[in-house]
């Protein structure tokens, strides 16, 4: 069942958008190691073994929808991912990520943005629960009060299909999104949505180039071919000219030679079983 967040198609069931960072904190035990081996979700981008060791305490993130076939070769937080992807970099809990991409080390998100609008930058205008400004009120009374709370900064972002995140990537904290076939180039700063298809490179990140043209991007974004797993493409050679995958996956569509790709998937739940 599709599901469309942020303006992106996803396929893998279950999956919702969530703004807050809600997780839960799990611990590794061998329920949850049986778990991510019969579902087929992997901790090594090269081996089947699950990395986690006795004690670990996994992050997963309250709308974690896994497909089967995802890597999670680093760090201990679940986050939503569909099949075929992997991600080389700890990312917020709340971030979404599609079929068929390919996130490189070093990725990250910015932090929250201090208010640009108040008498001041400083937390003293919105953190109440700092040690250290609590610590000052304890002992020099005041009828200031730190009440000023800012408003969500630390959106989720969103990575659609087929996509490639290149090394030292920066999000901002804005809420980005990914649009299906993108490109982000290595040690880019991404301060806006990137469309679909375009390769971004800079700080801040501006469109370079598209990887192709604007008729085979249609053609590609119609197709939506992600929502397959690729062992149905029986007629598809991997290095294939675009346009020929194109038309061959049409021909085998339009021939009733492809089901999409709807695995079980693992949520919330399954973690805390």
């Amino acid at each position: 069942m599709a599901n469309v967040i942020q303006g992106v198609t996803f396929f893998q069931d279950k999956l919702v958008y969530q703004a807050a960072h809600t997780r839960k904190l799990v611990p590794f035990t061998p329920a949850v190691a049986t778990l991510l081996r019969e579902h087929q979700i992997f901790t090594f981008l090269n081996g089947q073994r699950v990395r986690f060791s006795p004690g670990t305490v996994l992050s997963v993130s309250q709308n974690v929808s896994l497909e089967p076939y995802t890597t999670f070769p680093v760090g201990e937080r679940f986050f939503p991912m569909g099949a075929f992807s992997y991600s080389r970099s700890v990312l917020p809990v709340n971030t979404i990520v599609g079929r068929y991409t390919s996130i490189a080390t070093g990725v990250s998100r910015m932090g929250a943005n201090h208010p640009l609008h108040r008498f001041t930058t400083s937390s003293v205008s919105y953190e109440q629960h700092s040690t250290a400004l609590n610590a000052y009120l304890t002992t020099h009374p005041t009828d200031f009060e730190i009440t000023g709370e800012l408003p969500a900064t630390d959106l989720p972002v969103v990575i659609g299909n087929d996509v490639w995140i290149g090394q030292d990537v920066t999000f901002a904290s804005s809420g980005i999104t990914v649009n299906d076939g993108a490109v982000v180039a290595a040690n880019a700063v991404v301060t806006k949505d990137v469309p679909p298809y375009a390769v971004v490179a800079g700080n801040p990140a501006r469109i370079v180039k598209y990887r192709f043209d604007s008729a085979t991007i249609q053609r590609l974004l119609a197709l939506r071919w992600w929502q397959y797993d690729f062992g149905q493409f029986t007629t598809v050679k991997s290095d294939d000219e675009v346009n020929v995958f194109i038309d061959k996956v049409t021909a085998l569509q339009a021939a009733g030679q492809l089901q999409p790709f709807q695995p079980p998937v693992v949520t919330l739940t399954d973690f805390i079983k």
